[in-house]
């Protein structure tokens, strides 16, 4: 039911009052006449209430009332002698609003919900009829309408009974103040109560699925002490997904899929909720107009801004600053000396999704953390014409180049930055075709004549301002570091020549692998928060530390097992000539590469001093044999058949890989025999648990 259909009902409750006032006052205003418009009104408020029953599946207390009164008023008039009839009926509209003031004053005083709260329940989703925000707002809507209809018996009583005041005056009241206020005042409360805070749009980077992943880094432990409890996301629409956060001994982590009992569930679109987490829209008022549902603890949902900051932040010294630091403009001075200015040159041909932009943002909300004023130029976005060696920017125009397109106004950004950070996924062991035209057009920043340093000639700066550092970020495939030597070269070139000093390496090899596949996300949160501090130590010591270079570039996964997932991952494309669907679904797509992801998902802590192995024997459009080997808080993938396994899954491949991407439900498909189950049926229970987002 639409609210315009409320707001009319709500409207038409009076007309029975003033069908009876003004047939009952018309002309001589006798008796009998009294008499049929009393029936007359009770007649009309019955129907209101059968129609509010019909549209509505309820009747408000202002129906009630208004019925009760006029059923009263009937009694009254047909029993009483004229004369105490007709006193009655002077006064009726008087009588009348000192019962409704009485109607939103008691319900409340007497357990019952408030005067307000059928009405607002039509108009608002039931998701939020128990939050105290719903409550506090209606008992101060009922409060005004118990105000106004104190003043409406007042007009009317002062007024003798006179249209002017028993009708007009009170439909004022009711018309012009009572209903806009009603609409009005939660909008109004919820500003007041839940001011929005809009954050930067560079710490909310990437799809709603890619900022829940990062929620953990800013969980704030202190918020609600010795939390326990689970939050179930179910987000639709692209970027969207089921996802799980669980809090337990004051820490926070993240999980796909779904959650049996969940503390909180919040379902909403994804589009809807990363507008909430920007602060575009505020959480309360969001909830209030129906753009995300909610079951479970309302009060938990109530603290989750305290509980989780932006997900760049985290609970280190350092990182508990960055809210505050915010709120500061970027030209803001901190201890004495003016704030760092951060330019960083991003060229990736997927400029918004790729593994580099990942980190990147990640280093740069460090940086930010500490008070630098930060700006990404997304070089794909840029019109930069490729460099043709005409040398007129140092002959003819010196210091302009010839082509009038994007790269004069980068160039003004980078004489004015104190930190060039340059950002390439490592193309052909080097940087990409982007970047390198971005750096070939930096030309008119230097001077033609030749100087001679130590024992090497290079060219000098041809303005003294500029930046006084840079730093690398970037990502590649291949599981070994080495593979960016080529790419570190060049830099340590640039910096010998250029005299701007490389102080900060962020090399991450199996980026594709790490930063990007869902069953081996939560293993990546130790990089972004390795970029996050880089971000910090650059802007607070000048410099990236050797340490936190050398966690970013830890192999997260055994080099053999990467080799092979990634030998099964092209082997696909090969067999799949079509290419129907998305290159980020492959791996969901093949047994193999499952059975591997459930053996890098799994879960040392959980599994404590098992020994177990759980042989896989597979039919359906992928048969083969597998088995996991679980010892010593590790698990193996292998192939074949184990000799006694513990336990033994029986499944056509398409109905554990349903399983798997969660289209189908784990036990229902057990009882209704899609796969079969034999040896120890504990250990099937628990695989949700051994293995991570599995």
């Amino acid at each position: 039911m639409k609210p315009r259909t409320h707001t009319l009902l709500m409207v038409t409750s009076f007309v029975p009052v003033i069908l009876f006032k003004v047939v009952a006052r018309t002309g001589p205003a006798t008796l009998g006449q009294t008499r049929i418009a009393a029936l007359a009104g009770v007649a009309c408020a019955l129907a209101q209430c059968l129609l509010s029953r019909k549209l509505t599946k309820q009747t408000t207390y202002l129906e009630r009332a208004f019925l009760a009164f006029l059923a009263v008023a009937t009694l009254w008039v047909f029993v009483m002698p004229e004369g105490i009839a007709m006193h009655f009926v002077t006064h009726s509209t008087s009588l009348l609003y000192i019962v409704l003031c009485l109607t939103t004053l008691l319900p409340q005083a007497f357990g019952f919900d408030p005067f307000t709260y059928a009405i607002a329940k039509q108009w608002y989703p039931e998701s939020v009829w128990n939050t105290p925000q719903f409550r506090t707002i209606n008992l101060h809507i009922t409060y005004v309408w118990s105000a106004l209809f104190l003043a409406a018996a007042c007009s009317s009583f002062s007024g003798e009974g006179k249209p002017l005041f028993s009708i007009l005056v009170p439909l004022i009241l009711v018309l012009a103040i009572g209903l806009p206020f009603s609409k009005m005042y939660p909008e109004f409360y919820l500003k007041r109560k839940f001011p929005a805070r809009p954050e930067e749009h560079a710490l909310f980077e990437g799809t709603a699925r890619d900022l829940i992943s990062r929620m953990p880094l800013g969980f704030n432990s202190d918020a609600i002490p010795g939390l326990s409890a689970t939050i179930q996301f179910l987000l639709s629409g692209e970027g969207g997904g089921d996802m799980v956060l669980s809090v337990k001994n004051g820490q926070c982590t993240f999980r796909e899929g779904r959650e049996s009992s969940p503390t909180l569930t919040i379902n909403s679109s994804a589009e809807a909720w990363l507008k909430i987490a920007r602060g575009e829209v505020d959480r309360p008022k969001a909830l209030m107009e129906g753009l995300f549902s909610v079951q479970g603890d309302m009060a938990l949902l109530m603290k989750m801004a305290e509980l989780f900051r932006p997900p760049a932040t985290d609970q280190s010294p350092e990182r508990n600053r960055f809210e505050e630091k915010l709120d500061k403009e970027q030209s803001s001075v901190k201890g004495g000396k003016e704030s760092m200015n951060v330019l960083a040159i991003q060229g990736s041909p997927r400029p918004k999704v790729s593994n580099t932009e990942k980190l990147l943002q990640e280093f740069l909300a460090g940086a930010r953390s500490e008070g630098a004023a930060v700006e990404t130029v997304y070089l794909k976005e840029k019109n930069i014409h490729p460099c043709v060696g005409c040398y007129t920017c140092w002959t003819k125009t010196p210091g302009v180049c010839v082509f009038k397109d994007d790269m004069p106004e980068l160039l003004d950004k980078v004489r004015g930055a104190d930190l060039l950070v340059y950002a390439t996924p490592l193309y052909n062991y080097n940087v990409t075709a982007l970047l390198k035209a971005f750096q070939e057009r930096m030309l008119p920043l230097l001077d033609p004549h030749l100087v001679k340093e130590s024992d090497t000639y290079r060219h000098p700066k041809r303005y003294s301002s500029g930046a006084s550092g840079m730093v690398l970020v970037s990502t590649c495939g291949f599981p070994e570091v080495s593979h960016f030597d080529g790419l570190r070269q060049i830099f340590r070139h640039i910096e010998k020549s250029g005299k701007i000093p490389l102080v900060g390496e962020l090399l991450v090899p199996s980026a594709e692998l790490v930063l990007k596949q869902d069953f081996i996300r939560q293993k990546a949160e130790g990089i972004f928060k390795a970029a996050f501090q880089a971000g910090v130590e650059v802007v607070r010591d000048g410099a990236v530390s050797k340490e936190t270079e050398a966690s970013l570039q830890q192999p997260v996964v055994p080099v053999e097992e990467l080799a092979d997932m990634a030998n099964i991952w092209w082997d696909s494309f090969q067999k799949d000539t079509a290419r129907t669907s998305a290159q980020e679904k492959k791996l969901s797509q093949d047994m193999r590469l499952l059975l591997r992801g459930m053996a890098l998902t799994f879960n040392p802590s959980a599994a404590g001093n098992l020994k177990a192995t759980i042989q896989f024997d597979v039919t359906g459009r992928q048969p083969g044999a597998w088995f996991l080997s679980i010892g010593n808080g590790t698990c193996t993938y292998n192939e074949g058949r184990a000799p006694a396994p513990s336990l033994t899954i029986k499944t056509p491949s398409e109905v554990w890989l349903a399983i798997a991407a969660r289209e189908k439900d784990g036990q229902q498909a057990f009882m209704r025999g899609e796969f079969k189950a034999e040896g120890d049926l504990s250990l099937l229970m628990r695989l949700n648990v051994l293995f991570g987002s599995q």
